[in-house]
């Protein structure tokens, strides 16, 4: 009888096109499930190998974006991207079977996890240059109403901008050079860089 059952299976299996996988789309995982905009996502894929170990699947990460990836003797999952989002919003991400490097897609249904992403979308911050020319190159460091404070530190390329107190500060932060780290306090009225 259950001779008769495999032999029926086999031939269902076949006359209908069904193609038996080794593997299966396991599990696709995305850590921390809350983020703001611009930190990033580990999104976790697995597949379960019943026998053999070769198949392709793609991970889509809800925003337009995706990545390939395969699973095999030497690249066995889990797989383990890090993804950024621009924008707020709740995003789906999924992980289904595709074909990648000549390895077939794994089988299975599609898996999914979601993300929620708060904040709004961050302004570039703008680069200062190494040594910035006097006069008018200065303008770059404190744009109006915001002055220089002192003088700015050719060496370390140090320097402080202030302004009233609660003054908003400029809409794009800027970026510090190497060594230095950026600093706002809009209560006392300054930002900028210091060692």
């Amino acid at each position: 009888m259950r001779l008769i059952s495999w032999i029926s299976a086999a031939v269902l299996a076949a006359g209908f096109g069904v193609t038996a996988h080794a593997q299966l789309i396991g599990s696709v995982s995305a850590t921390p499930a809350s983020v703001k905009v611009g930190e990033p996502v580990t999104v976790t894929a697995n597949v379960d190998v019943v026998n053999g170990n070769y198949c392709g699947f793609a991970v889509f990460y809800g925003d337009g974006r995706s990545a390939d990836g395969y699973s095999d003797a030497s690249h066995p999952t889990p797989s383990v991207t890090t993804h950024v989002y621009d924008k707020p919003g709740s995003y789906s991400i999924s992980m289904g079977g595709r074909n990648v490097e000549s390895h077939p897609n794994c089988g299975g249904g599609d898996k999914f996890a979601s993300v929620t992403v708060t904040g709004t979308a961050a302004l570039p911050m703008t680069a200062i240059p190494a040594k910035p020319a006097m006069g008018g190159g200065m303008a770059t460091l404190c744009v109006a109403p915001w002055k220089l404070s002192g003088k700015f530190n050719v060496k370390t390329g140090a320097y402080t901008c202030v302004a009233k107190a609660k003054t908003p500060l400029p809409e794009r932060k800027q970026m510090c050079q190497d060594g230095l780290t950026y600093f706002e306090n809009v209560k006392k009225g300054q930002f900028g860089c210091r060692p």
